[in-house]
């Protein structure tokens, strides 16, 4: 049996977390019963309730938790989930409770076990980090503000981070988890070391959310709605449910396409979709917050795997290392996934050396190497989109058009699709031979029978009224192989 590091003698007394964000939280998790002691740093006054934080703008638009995410953090905190519903998150099947629309069509709802709660960022940081405040080597440090970090003697190894108007706290290792901006590069820039080389794709997303009152609807036995329109439109709108009994709707546009911010504006927008139930939510549901706007300028990775000179005891995760456009939903569950390879990594280290260094930058690189093909593949279908676009894109976005097809009419197509979306399988399983296969005649299907009907295509339909009745229809009542009412929950699928 493989012993663990947890089962082992620590590798170092004293790990600091710079960042408390999910991304930080998670690295206490897996540091915690590694040290002695972990110290995690936020400059924020944290919240005693669900609050927005400035600092985080990206906390009040929508949020949902990939099913790879939502596993891993119920193996670390067992009861989390059933937390989180307790709390009002509204429990999702990411295949049957979701109706997303694209290319003419909606994509098939087969049952899965592809679940993840929807809530505020704010509750899911909130429920997550009082779990780690329950660690007993973990101490957070609110309103904490991280102003540098020391080298030893040698200049090889960072041993301590400095802190306004305190002493340096020393420390075996320090995570940065401060977010996109990894401040602690620009401090180890002023003692010599040059930062990674980092790849920039520019997507310029601009979007807008409004919160609105959730109430029973007979008609409706979806629990999140997705319009992805025409790429030419540059558009798109999705509905999550959240605590409290609300809907969060975001309506978005990427480069340089702008929705309205507000209430009349929004609406029209949502209207101007091939197919939207959302805007139909809109006009019957009141809202109950104002409307937010967020803006997206650049998906950004740090190619940390490729540094020949670093110094020890130093790791980045979370954003610090890669951020997508937040439009695909894969920020907090790539971040679990890269505490967890930290762990790994850790397990099998020695110590603190250079090995561990180069097995943990080459681990986090495979893990948001997945995430940022999806982000990077999928802002390239937009006209307008800069920066490198990776070998093979365009022939691979051709390829996902075909499977966003063949999704209208094949459940195992739309299930493995989105088991890749959720990161739970990587994007080559959807170029296997007998998928590949099966998608192709799918999606030729799909094209016949529109033919047959003369229906319009994604590239003549202009209007609601063009739409074919049957599409109109799913996102009224649903397909008839939706998931049942009484299906079993998350919590008790992982209890």
């Amino acid at each position: 049996m493989k012993t663990t590091r947890s089962e082992k003698a620590h590798i170092g007394q004293r790990a600091v977390v710079v960042g408390a964000s999910i991304a930080g939280l998670c690295a206490a998790r897996v540091l915690a019963p590694r040290f002695g002691e972990v110290v995690v740093l936020d400059r924020d006054e944290l919240p005693d309730s669900p609050r927005p934080r400035s600092r985080v703008p990206q906390g009040r638009h929508p949020h949902l938790l990939l099913h790879a995410g939502a596993t891993i953090l119920e193996e670390w905190f067992p009861g989390l989930m059933g937390e989180l519903e307790d709390a009002g998150a509204v429990d999702i099947d990411q295949c049957a409770d979701f109706v997303w629309y694209q290319h003419g069509g909606v994509q098939r709802r087969p049952a899965t076990s592809l679940r993840g709660p929807a809530m505020s960022r704010p509750l899911l940081e909130q429920t997550v980090r009082r779990r780690v405040e329950q660690l007993p080597q973990v101490t957070i440090w609110a309103g904490a503000t991280a102003t540098g970090v020391t080298l030893d003697e040698t200049g090889s190894r960072v041993n301590a981070v400095l802190l306004e108007g305190r002493a340096q706290l020393p420390a075996d290792l320090v995570v940065d988890a401060s977010g996109r901006q990894a401040r602690t590069l620009r401090w180890l820039e002023g003692l010599g070391y040059e930062p990674p080389e980092v790849s920039v794709v520019e997507v310029n997303t601009t979007y807008v959310s409004r919160r609105y009152r959730r109430a029973p609807d007979k008609t409706r036995d979806w629990k999140a709605a997705a319009v992805v329109g025409d790429p030419k439109s540059c558009r798109l709108t999705m509905a999550l449910p959240m605590e409290d009994d609300q809907w969060i709707v975001m309506i978005g546009g990427v480069n340089g396409e702008v929705a309205p911010s507000d209430e009349v504006g929004m609406l029209a927008y949502a209207r101007t979709f091939d197919c939207s139930p959302i805007a139909d939510l809109m006009r019957d549901c009141a809202p109950t917050g104002p409307v937010v706007t967020h803006h997206f300028p650049t998906n950004q990775r740090r190619h940390v795997e490729k540094l020949h000179r670093f110094p020890l005891s130093w790791v980045p995760l979370g954003d610090a290392v890669c951020s997508f456009d937040p439009i695909y939903g894969q920020g907090m569950t790539s971040a679990v996934l890269q505490a967890r390879a930290l762990a790994d990594c850790l397990d099998g280290a020695a110590d603190l050396n250079r090995a561990f260094s180069r097995s943990y930058f080459k681990a986090v690189a495979r893990v948001v190497a997945a995430p940022w093909s999806i982000a990077v593949g999928g802002d390239f279908v937009y006209a307008g989109t800069k920066g490198k676009k990776p070998f093979g894109t365009d022939l691979l976005n051709r390829y996902t058009d075909k499977v966003v097809l063949a999704g209208q009419r094949d459940d195992t197509v739309v299930e493995r699709f989105n088991e890749v979306i959720s990161l739970v399988r990587p994007p080559e399983s959807l170029l296997s031979p007998p998928f590949a296969l099966r998608v192709l005649i799918g999606a030729r299907q799909v094209r016949r029978a529109r033919r047959r009907k003369h229906t319009p295509t994604e590239e003549t339909a202009t209007s609601r009224e063009d739409v074919p009745s049957d599409v109109a229809l799913a996102f009224r009542r649903g397909p008839e192989h939706s998931s049942p009412a009484d299906r079993s929950t998350f919590r008790r699928r992982t209890s």
